[in-house]
């Protein structure tokens, strides 16, 4: 019997530094039917270490290997730019990278595009700004990978 890929939950990994972004972000994809946070982690040395499965998060039933990576950008030990460029030497092929920044910098949003994110949001604690960027991560969930198609929402 084939699995409905509609049914499946989009796997999720949040990095990002600030607790009070992390709490609006899971608060948001809380509500979403599709998406599952499956780890998160607060700086760029921890998202390596988790899509790499080394050290505390080798155990790939507690910390599986998500759909999506959501990433910030501003992070301690290692910035979401640099995690960019580690997964530029990676084979993870099918998995999705969408930067969420506070920034809106076309430096920021330009280097991210030529480093393989696939989506650049940009954060809000607003409510509605946070569906809206809820329903673009499932879009994201979604659609193939398409290097040539990255979105920007800000």
């Amino acid at each position: 019997m084939a699995v409905d890929a509609s049914k499946q939950k989009c796997a999720v990994l949040l990095a990002d530094d600030c607790d009070d972004d992390r709490f609006f972000i899971r608060k948001a994809i809380d509500e979403n039917a599709r998406l599952a946070i499956v780890g998160e982690v607060q700086d760029g040395e921890e998202a390596i270490a988790y899509l790499s499965g080394k050290g505390d998060f080798g155990n790939r039933q507690q910390h599986p290997f998500p759909d999506v990576l959501l990433l910030d950008l501003k992070m301690p030990r290692k910035t979401g730019h640099e995690v960019l460029e580690w997964l530029q030497t990676q084979s993870f092929k099918q998995l999705k990278v969408i930067v969420i920044s506070g920034s809106v910098l076309p430096d920021d949003i330009v280097k991210s595009s030529a480093l393989g994110a696939d989506c650049y949001l940009k954060k809000s604690s607003l409510r509605e700004e946070q569906a809206a960027m809820v329903r673009e991560i499932e879009a994201v969930c979604n659609r193939p990978r398409d290097p040539s198609g990255f979105r920007v929402m800000t």
